[in-house]
């Protein structure tokens, strides 16, 4: 929207509201009182003198500055501004925070075991999560607002009181022949028993107004996923099958124990 500038009176005395420049004198045109209120031109009393300002007169009709309250001017997406020492009217500046990107229905990354729910004892366990950049729409003072969510940060919680994190990366799958292999998120867990793991994932915000560039929101907003089932078995050394190793399915096995 091209700013809206108000021109001067060339008599330093005429009392009437500014008008913009370029308008027509007419209803609806912005205008500016001479206590700096933004308004449109409407219909008055011929006495009218709020703002002290003298009607102007169309065709013999009294028109003058009716001024527009704050959530008019929040509808219709529009701010009074000082620019280069002018009196404007522009399109409000869109700003978010972070406490605006909460307000987003970002949803958390996916968690994920390899081989859930069952691992042994003190073997490396290997977690991983999947998380998407999300983009919402919404309407912001009169103006479409574009917001991207990307997820930055991960910090993985085992359960056991173990935690990983925050940290860049969001671990990766090993698949169905690599077993007891360290990786940058796996964790041992010493002791048999049920336990809930996590991932609480951080995501940065950006903006765009109106198709426009794209700013960063100062700040992050978490979004933890739900728990899932971790079941750590143990081993007993001896019992175990010729086709039934300690790598493969051992809790199915004998020998397996929790």
């Amino acid at each position: 929207m091209k700013l809206i500038q108000f021109k001067e009176h060339k008599n330093p005395e005429d009392k009437r509201a500014r008008l913009a420049e370029g308008a027509s004198l007419q209803t609806g045109s912005y205008c500016l009182a001479s206590d700096g209120t933004l308004g449109t031109m409407g219909v008055v009393p011929a006495d009218w003198g709020e703002g002290s300002d003298t009607p102007y007169y169309n065709n013999g009709v009294p028109l003058g500055c009716i001024a527009l309250n704050p959530d008019e001017l929040e509808d219709a997406g529009l701010e009074l501004a000082e620019v280069d020492g002018e009196m404007v009217v522009q399109p409000i500046r869109i700003q978010l925070t972070v406490e605006d990107l909460q307000s987003f229905p970002i949803t958390p990354a996916d968690a994920h075991q390899e081989r859930a729910p069952h691992t042994l004892k003190n073997y490396n366990t290997n977690f991983w999560a999947d998380a998407d950049v999300q983009e919402f729409q919404r309407q912001i003072a009169g103006q479409q607002v574009q917001v991207r969510a990307t997820p930055v940060s991960y910090t993985f919680v085992y359960g056991d009181g173990g935690q990983l994190g925050p940290v860049s990366h969001a671990g990766y799958q090993l698949g169905e022949d690599v077993w007891d292999e360290e990786t940058p998120t796996s964790h041992k867990y010493t002791v048999p028993g049920d336990y809930q793991f996590s991932v609480v994932t951080g995501y940065r915000g950006e903006f765009s107004v109106d198709g426009g560039p794209w700013e960063v929101i100062d700040g992050t907003v978490e979004r933890p996923s739900e728990g899932q089932l971790v079941r750590v078995w143990r081993t007993q050394v001896g019992l175990v099958a010729d086709d039934c190793s300690a790598a493969q399915g051992a809790w199915g096995c004998p020998g397996a124990d929790r």
